[in-house]
């Protein structure tokens, strides 16, 4: 059985990325605490390295928080899929480049808090360059920076987006 047909868990909203639920827990004091969390089918972030060491980073325009981000690609995982399926789909999607190399680096949750979203982070070497295959509700653009520019974007404030942050810290962490 799903957690979407799970009766003590009942949903509360179907969406089409991912789902809310209504959970109960015990408390330390033996009383039941309702609280709304997120299902999610879990997602990939992926670190394209071109062979001069450059970083493949994207402008995407998040309409959530009515701002650009400088953000790594990244994208959710569909039902059943790999997610070494899903990173190669999203790299060509957002970016136009396909790897010839995906190495898993590490796993993580986005925000264990209210959600229970996996993330997937790949390094994607061994780059060709193509076109992206972006929705039609994505505003992307393609930026290339170097390690250095990466570094002062991070000091800086310029990078705010949480799962750009690991990748880019578990980048330059093997510097």
């Amino acid at each position: 059985m799903s957690r979407d047909d799970d009766p003590t868990e009942p949903m509360l909203l179907k969406g089409a990325r991912f789902n809310v639920h209504r959970m109960t827990l015990t408390g330390d004091d033996g009383r039941l605490y309702q609280r709304e969390v997120i299902r999610h089918p879990g997602a990939v972030v992926l670190i394209p390295i071109l062979d001069d060491g450059r970083v493949v980073l994207i402008e995407n325009t998040r309409p959530t928080v009515g701002e650009t981000l400088l953000e790594l690609p990244a994208g959710t995982r569909e039902s059943g899929e790999e997610a070494v399926v899903t990173a190669s789909r999203e790299l060509i999607e957002e970016t136009g480049y396909r790897a010839g190399k995906l190495e898993l680096v590490h796993e993580f949750y986005s925000a264990p808090g209210i959600c229970d979203e996996l993330m997937h982070l790949y390094r994607a070497t061994e780059l060709v360059a193509g076109d992206p295959d972006r929705e039609a509700t994505e505003s992307i653009v393609n930026r290339i920076a170097t390690r250095d520019e990466i570094k002062a974007w991070i000091a800086n404030g310029k990078i705010r987006d949480a799962k750009t942050l690991v990748g880019l810290y578990a980048l330059l962490s093997g510097d």
